[in-house]
């Protein structure tokens, strides 16, 4: 009886197994060691509580103007005073400007009143001053002032919005929750706040200040120059 011939796939498959079984082995790939600065990252930063150099509050610039949102009044004294303030309304400007009346100037200039000068500040904590002005010795109240002055007194408890309606003003009180009360400690003093609001040259001190020459229809300064024009 002759022999049956093994099938060719078997040996076939065999001679692949063995090709696969002696190829050599890729090596693995070590895993890096770790860096010795990095074994205590803590140990790379500052203490927090050297501060924030991101979301601390640094003041450069104070406006001085009526507040346009929801603000709280500063519930110090030492932060509202009294004095005269012109304010100077140029011809094609939008937004008028601010000059506090040196008390050797106070009385001089008609279109000056006297005012309190309120600090105030934003959700954000950003200062604000408010001009709030006050009738004359021979003038009558009117309601701008008083319902402005009521609201600066009202938002020193609760966050209040201005609303200008019918020749007064009228308040809108903030929903629960709207902001926390303002850390007050974060500002610098009254004297600072208005340093930054007004600078040297929004006070006038005497005739010289150009604002002043310009409401009494000074000549212009020789040494100012000012060429064929």
């Amino acid at each position: 009886m002759t022999a049956k011939a093994e099938p060719l796939e078997s040996t076939t498959e065999t001679s692949a197994h063995a090709q696969q079984a002696e190829a050599p082995t890729a090596p693995r790939e070590k895993a890096p060691k770790a860096v010795a600065d990095a074994a205590d990252i803590e140990a790379l930063f500052l203490d927090p509580k050297l501060g924030d150099g991101i979301t601390e509050t640094h003041i450069h610039s104070v406006p001085v103007d009526k507040p346009r949102d929801f603000f709280r009044t500063h519930p110090d004294p030492l932060y509202r005073r009294r004095t005269e303030i012109y304010t100077h309304k140029p011809e094609g400007v939008i937004d008028a400007q601010y000059y506090i009346i040196a008390p050797a100037m106070q009385g001089r200039i008609e279109e000056a009143r006297p005012c309190t000068l309120v600090t105030v500040v934003n959700r954000a904590g950003a200062p604000r001053l408010w001009p709030i002005s006050h009738p004359r010795e021979s003038e009558r109240d009117n309601e701008a002032w008083s319902t402005a002055r009521e609201a600066a007194k009202r938002a020193i408890d609760a966050w209040l919005k201005l609303v200008w309606a019918a020749r007064s003003y009228k308040t809108r009180e903030a929903q629960k929750g709207y902001a926390p009360d303002p850390d007050w400690s974060k500002l610098p003093s009254f004297e600072e706040l208005v340093r930054l609001a007004f600078g040297e040259h929004g006070i006038i001190r005497d005739e010289t200040h150009p604002i002043y020459r310009e409401l009494f229809g000074a000549a212009n300064d020789p040494a100012g120059g000012g060429g064929d024009l």
